[in-house]
């Protein structure tokens, strides 16, 4: 079903540590990218200033590249990708304050 109802190969089983390794790091660095501010900065505005606009930045950069990769509009799989960023950063930011 894999190959001909889906197109799909049997993964290489030698690759899962090299994809595991990449999905790793890959999450490390993005979760660098909003916390960095906070690491970096003299108070808590500055660093939520800095956070959301080097996010912001860093999402449109993602989704122009998955837009280029896939060969869609790169400008409108930067935005889509900003958006629902932002959805979620607002979401999780929501829900963090109502705990704290």
């Amino acid at each position: 079903m894999m190959k001909f109802e889906l197109g799909l190969e049997r993964p290489d089983p030698r690759r899962a540590p090299i994809s595991a390794a990449t999905i790793a790091a890959s999450y490390f660095v993005g979760g660098l990218i909003p916390l960095l501010p906070y690491m970096l900065a003299a108070d808590l505005k500055t660093a939520l200033l800095a956070s959301i606009v080097s996010t912001v930045i860093a999402l449109l950069a993602f989704g122009a590249v998955k837009g280029r990769l896939t060969g869609v509009n790169i400008v409108k799989s930067a935005f889509q990708t900003a958006l629902v960023g932002g959805l979620a950063a607002g979401a999780a930011f929501y829900l963090a304050s109502l705990f704290a």
